[in-house]
């Protein structure tokens, strides 16, 4: 099954390594070194700045890879 929109796939998504693999939009699937797979969304906080005065950015923990599809994410 292919994502709705973006770059990753379910096989994809069942043979990265580690690290943070965007599919656009702002999310993400971050792969432990211990080989966990959870979904994160990179999102920007409207009229917020950070420290250095550019657009302040959080991270949003949506669940494991093993409870959410990537549809769901």
């Amino acid at each position: 099954m292919v994502a709705l929109s973006g770059k990753l796939t379910r096989k994809l998504i069942e043979n990265l390594g580690a690290g943070r693999h965007g599919d656009g939009n702002g999310l993400y699937l971050v792969v432990d070194p211990s080989g966990a797979r959870r979904w994160i969304v990179r999102v920007t906080v409207k009229g917020q700045k950070n420290k250095m005065g550019a657009p302040l950015r959080t991270d949003f923990g949506l669940g494991g890879a093993d409870v959410v599809t990537l549809n769901q994410a």
